[in-house]
């Protein structure tokens, strides 16, 4: 499970329904989304993860992240 904004959630739901899915409840309307890992590619788990990083990190450490790339 990965938490993202419900924007990413969607996004990623979309592009790859087999890899990701809602969980159940208020929980995934909040963002919180299953990852089929036997489904998935390294890449796109790598994308999710960091998605879900950025929104839980701090700030600060989450900016320099982002300059960086």
């Amino acid at each position: 499970m990965v938490k993202l904004t419900p924007i990413e959630q969607e996004m990623f739901v979309k592009a790859q329904p087999a890899v990701f899915n809602p969980c159940i409840g208020a929980w995934g309307r909040r963002g919180a989304t299953n990852v089929r890992l036997k489904a998935a590619r390294k890449h796109t788990v790598r994308r999710a993860l960091e998605g879900a990083w950025l929104l839980a990190s701090p700030k600060s450490l989450s900016s320099r992240f982002k300059e960086d790339h």
